[in-house]
């Protein structure tokens, strides 16, 4: 009777750990799944950006504001910064130098001046209004995010959304 009873928790230890490794495999292949469009997406702006002067990739960004942009930010064979950005719904890929615009640090440190009770999360370089701009995502005190869109060209603020 004590034989049949350790059989029988086995059995069912078993199945559960069965089941527990088939829940963390579907888990997983999910995961991979939704992260592929955007490995996807960044190994193409890696194989576009070799068609400009920029020969080193420091950083990859995303921004979906209405268009889906995938850029990098990088040095050119110079060490002068450079920005790539790809529209791939457009099939379209902007090139920028330093001097075209504004950098991440100088829009992070406007927020900054600003907006300085909100901590900075993210800043993403992308697409919006047929346009380069940077987005600031940032915490306020009390959890809620704000979003800020910066013009590439100049650093002006285009947009402010608070309170989400």
């Amino acid at each position: 009777m004590l034989n049949e009873r350790v059989k029988n928790v086995l059995q069912y230890l078993a199945w559960l750990v069965f089941f527990l490794f088939l829940l963390y495999a579907g888990t997983v292949a999910v995961v991979a799944k939704a992260a592929k469009p955007y490995s996807q997406q960044k190994e193409k702006v890696a194989k576009l950006v070799k068609r400009t002067s920029m020969k080193q990739i420091d950083k990859y960004y995303h921004l979906s504001r209405g268009v889906k942009s995938y850029s990098a930010s990088g040095k050119t064979s110079k060490g002068k910064a450079a920005y790539f950005i790809y529209l791939p719904g457009k099939h379209k890929a902007y090139y920028y130098s330093a001097s075209d615009g504004v950098s991440e640090s100088t829009v992070k440190s406007s927020f900054q001046k600003s907006y300085p009770k909100k901590a900075i999360k993210e800043v993403n370089l992308g697409w919006y209004q047929k346009q380069a701009v940077w987005e600031v995502t940032a915490v306020n005190a009390d959890g809620s995010y704000c979003y800020a869109i910066y013009k590439f060209k100049d650093g002006q603020l285009l947009s402010l959304v608070d309170k989400l």
